[in-house]
């Protein structure tokens, strides 16, 4: 071999040699920075592939009313799941488990395709179904035990409870406003698991329990609240209305005891229903309040002494204002009516005159005082606030309407809070449907004390209030609220739905509507009744007043208020 040929050898052995030399010093190097500087995070990584934490969801904390009866609890149930990498026949088991679930084959295929360990199949089943799903044994499907939300009575109260969705959270109602009270608090289940999703059981294990939720008692009585609910029923089949609410509250305190609305929904099959029937209407939607709003324009122009109870106007049967004529609800001539008849007649013309005297500043102010424009703070998710134009955005005819509750809008509690001023002498109250919220162990965590707010009326005019509403019960508009044996004080309500694009008023649709508390000379129970869109009749002294006597008279005596002495 010739000198060159021995020198080309060395240089080609050399460069192998260095080539491997370098390739095994940046092996060397990867390791120390695998094995050293980045070994925490592989560590991490690999926990990670190994180590399952599986949530273990807390029990919801019960509803109840305010005696105690179950109105949302819960109920164990089974959740069927898979380990696709386990299920040998992903078709014929999407077969089989289509039938019995009533699932979508497709659907079910899809999941036990996937590159997963596991996936649900269908949550919190019945029991009988989880025994048919059991009965087959097929490789890949398991079981796990949940609880499950249940409403005993369906649709009691279904919109002021509201409902919890399949993971237990609250959706609606009570049910999302008391979430993290009722909810609890997660724990979490710490597996090793191998790489086809099964447990290793000499692997880690590590448990941190669920704490479940705290129950809450309710103002709402069960007894009061179904029979709010048959009398709105009955009403509304009657008259073959719209929708309608109800409400029952005691007005010395802001207790509410009930509160029935329709359309109705079953609560346990929520998924069933028509997103517009969750709405509470009694206190997320507001209406033209029609001549309810008299009480408060004839409380005003009493307490600012411009006119007394026996004063006597005479009226004809319209007045105009501005581009507009006010006229009654019936034809009449002219003729002279007292202060009081205003009111206990619920006379339109009337309620302008005593309005233009009050002038549109005091109007405001009265109207803001008893509640009207802001919200009454219930405890409840979505309250409306309502409307009333302020005095600079008034028009030359809003003295016409506002005095007899057009051209405004108010929730139907707003009103039945206002009406709860005069029961309770002139002081005003905080309605609300939290009793006490108490822990696993019966401690009482947190009681709810009624809040009186300030004074808006003397005692004086609350008092002839009374008596004014008392007198429209008795010879005036509420005559079908009377209640056998007690004394009854109430106004009626009758008015036009505006239409929606806020040119004038809809042809033919009105809303009915009745409120009053009783017994007059120590007020128990104060009851509003709003009927939309009634048919034959259109009038609150015909249409809601009626339904205000059955529920009163039945609430009058279920609390052992003893009648009114003569």
């Amino acid at each position: 071999m010739s000198a060159k040929s021995r020198k080309r050898g060395n240089a080609r052995f050399f460069f192998i040699f260095f080539t491997f030399l370098l390739g095994f010093l940046a092996i060397i190097i990867r390791l120390i920075n695998v094995q050293a500087v980045e070994a925490k995070r592989y560590e991490s990584l690999a926990k990670k592939q190994r180590l399952k934490s599986i949530e273990i969801a807390p029990k919801r904390g019960n509803i109840y009313d305010c005696r105690g009866n179950i109105l949302a609890t819960n109920i164990d149930a089974t959740t069927v799941y898979a380990n696709p990498y386990l299920v040998r026949d992903p078709e014929n088991t999407a077969s089989q488990l289509s039938s019995i679930l009533m699932l979508d084959e497709k659907t079910l295929l899809e999941k036990l395709k996937k590159d997963s360990g596991f996936v649900y199949i269908a949550r919190k089943v019945d029991e009988s179904t989880a025994e048919r799903v059991k009965a087959l044994k097929i490789e890949g499907i398991g079981f796990l035990r949940e609880s499950k939300r249940c409403y005993p009575y369906d649709e009691l109260a279904a919109h002021t409870i509201g409902f919890a969705g399949v993971d237990n959270e609250g959706l609606t109602g009570l049910e999302i406003f008391y979430d993290d009270v009722l909810r609890g608090i997660p724990g979490h289940l710490i597996v090793e698991k191998d790489p086809m999703g099964r447990s290793i059981s000499t692997g880690v294990s590590n448990l941190l329990p669920s704490i479940d939720g705290k129950n809450i008692d309710l103002t709402i009585d069960r007894d009061l609240q179904f029979k709010a609910e048959v009398e709105l029923n009955r009403c509304i089949e009657k008259f073959e209305a719209k929708a309608g609410n109800v409400i029952v509250m005691r007005p010395n305190t802001g207790e509410i005891l009930a509160i029935a609305n329709y359309p109705h929904f079953n609560l346990n099959e929520y998924s069933k229903a028509d997103f517009a029937c969750f709405r509470n209407r009694a206190i997320t939607d507001s209406f033209e309040p029609g001549s309810t709003i008299k009480m408060v324009i004839g409380a005003a122009a009493l307490e600012e002494g411009i006119f007394q109870p026996k004063d006597v106007f005479r009226l004809p049967d319209e007045i105009k204002i501005a581009d507009r004529i006010i006229t009654e609800s019936h034809k009449r001539p002219t003729e002279n009516f007292t202060f009081t008849d205003i009111i206990t007649q619920s006379s339109n013309v009337g309620a302008v005159v005593v309005g233009q005297k009050l002038k549109k500043e005091r109007i405001c102010n009265y109207l803001s005082v008893f509640g009207f424009g802001q919200k009454t703070g219930v405890d409840f998710p979505g309250e409306a606030q309502g409307y009333i134009p302020s005095p600079e955005k008034w028009s030359g005819s809003t003295i016409g309407n506002i005095p007899f509750g057009q051209g405004m809008s108010a929730t139907s509690l707003q009103v039945l809070q206002s009406f709860s001023i005069i029961a309770n002498d002139g002081l005003l109250v905080k309605p609300y449907l939290l009793s006490r919220v108490v822990d696993l162990n019966g401690k009482i965590i947190k009681q709810t004390k009624p809040k009186q707010g300030e004074k808006i009326l003397s005692l004086k005019t609350a008092e002839q209030m009374k008596q004014i509403l008392e007198k429209a019960t008795i010879e005036g508009t509420g005559k079908n609220a009377q209640v056998q044996g007690y004394r009854v004080a109430g106004k009626t309500g009758t008015s036009q739905k505006p239409r929606k694009d806020g040119k004038g008023y809809e042809k033919g649709k009105y809303v009915a509507s009745f409120v009053g508390f009783a017994p007059v000379g120590n007020p128990q129970l104060a009851i509003i009744v709003v009927i939309d869109e009634p048919k034959g009749s259109i009038y609150g002294g015909s249409v809601a007043a009626p339904v205000f006597k059955n529920l009163a008279e039945f609430g009058l005596r279920h609390l052992k208020i003893p009648p009114s002495e003569n």
